[in-house]
């Protein structure tokens, strides 16, 4: 069947189910072309009808950021031609829902080309100068992958293993969101718009500054390089009053906050080479748990290493690997422990103590 796009004051909602994957590529283009509160408005109320509506929409702010990823490529150009050219011909009908069915179309298609480039967890970076986090874009990597990415302002973010960001920038403010993982925030000067990252109910607020923030399972931190920055409690999460957000710490140069779930936060100094040394593919332990240096080098690696032994878990291990190189830190771990390892049939690592010499 045909999908008929209408104007979004005629109910896009009414659209038949087959059709969610064109409306949301029509979504994405209304967005970027009329960003205003009416326009964001109707969309959440569309997307948030079901989890397919959702759903598909991030697939199709995806497929953008792919896109861009890929604006060289030989198909890419071919598609844009193919785009132009459609956008042409609705134009010369002089309707607007034409013109968006011509570009969701387009979207689809690059949905399609991007099918393989996301299962083999292709990184997506973004060029200087495109408008790609406007209305909510999304920018992720997969295991073992870091990607570089450029807003619209000139802010730069790197973007660390298995980790997922959405930038939402509008009037007065430029937000992103870092829904998991590690991320590296090189902020654009700009005081008439804070740049503000929220995760784990909290907020990092810069002006302009560089700063990492890292978010697990167990624990939320951000270190400052350099610069300034303020924590705060996310306001609409905390349900305190819209400007009225309490400061949890003011970061200098070289300082932490940690906050461990259950435990009060702390800020304390930080070896910042150390924190961010992921940025150039290494991962540096200065004494540290066994178990909490193996949940480290899992992190970049589907090849998971285990403890079959609690014991082990406190052994103390220094040095410098290279991020994803599992078979070197298990190397190094037998040959300077008495620890041996075995392969399981899922291959998963497993590490176990050397069983006792007899004499």
């Amino acid at each position: 069947m045909k999908c008929k796009i209408s104007p979004m004051w005629e109910g896009s909602a009414e659209l038949a189910p087959e059709c969610v994957d064109e409306v949301a590529a029509w979504w994405s283009e209304v967005l970027r072309e009329t960003p205003n509160q009416q326009t964001y408005a109707s969309f959440e109320a569309w997307r948030g009808q079901s989890q397919e509506h959702a759903a598909a929409f991030e697939r199709v702010q995806a497929a953008h950021a792919l896109a861009v990823s890929l604006a060289h490529t030989p198909e890419m150009q071919a598609l844009r031609e193919e785009t132009m050219a459609r956008v042409a011909k609705a134009g010369a009908r002089r309707t607007r829902s034409a013109r968006w069915s011509a570009i969701a179309a387009s979207l689809l298609a690059v949905a399609g080309l991007g099918v393989l480039a996301i299962n083999m967890d292709a990184p997506w970076k973004t060029a200087p100068g495109n408008d790609d986090a406007i209305a909510g874009n999304v920018y992720q990597t997969g295991v073992g992958q870091r990607s570089v990415v450029t807003l619209d302002d000139g802010s730069v973010i790197t973007l660390n293993t298995d980790s997922r960001i959405s930038a939402h920038y509008r009037a007065g403010i430029r937000a992103v969101t870092l829904e998991r993982g590690q991320a590296l925030f090189k902020v654009a000067k700009d005081r008439s718009r804070p740049f503000v990252v929220s995760a784990a109910g909290r907020q990092v607020t810069a002006l302009g500054t560089e700063f990492d923030v890292y978010l697990s399972k167990r624990a939320f931190e951000v270190t400052l390089l350099e610069g300034r920055v303020t924590v705060t409690r996310d306001s609409a999460r905390s349900k305190t009053p819209a400007g009225a957000a309490p400061l949890l710490e003011e970061l200098q140069p070289g300082q932490q906050f940690i906050a461990v779930a259950k435990t009060r936060p702390q800020v304390r100094s930080a070896d910042v080479k150390r924190v961010v040394s992921w940025r150039h593919g290494q991962i540096v332990f200065e004494n540290e748990r066994l178990e909490d240096a193996i949940t480290e080098m899992n992190r970049y690696s589907r090849k998971q290493i285990v403890l079959s032994d609690s014991n082990l878990a406190s052994l103390k291990i220094s040095g410098a690997f290279n991020t994803g190189d599992t078979s070197t830190f298990v190397e190094a771990l037998t040959a300077y422990f008495p620890i041996e390892h075995t392969s399981a049939e899922s291959g998963t690592i497993v590490l176990k103590p050397l069983p006792p010499v007899r004499g």
